[in-house]
């Protein structure tokens, strides 16, 4: 059994943590615009995605073979969400 660094995962939890009170926090700031808002979401979860395969699902120390078959079908959704979410903005523009 390998050993478990609890430190670093009650680092990493804190992170996830004021990642997601960040978020909540960025949608309520007023006069922001949906495109920086948007962006600023895509980045967040998409460091809190990383966070989580990095080190809870151990993929820090795998080969990168290995790395990568998991790194690639995680982004085929997210690209098509962030297709999604830039023709619906467009969709709205005047």
């Amino acid at each position: 059994m390998a050993h478990i660094n609890r430190k670093e995962y009650w680092i990493i939890f804190a992170w996830l943590t004021v990642l997601t009170v960040l978020e909540v926090g960025l949608v309520y700031i007023p006069g922001i615009g949906k495109v920086p808002m948007v962006i600023g979401l895509f980045s967040m979860a998409l460091t809190k995605a990383a966070l989580v395969g990095l080190f809870f699902m151990h993929l820090r120390h795998e080969t990168r073979i290995l790395k990568l078959n998991i790194a690639i079908p995680m982004a085929i959704p997210m690209f098509y969400a962030l297709v999604l979410v830039t023709e619906a903005l467009w969709r709205k523009l005047p």
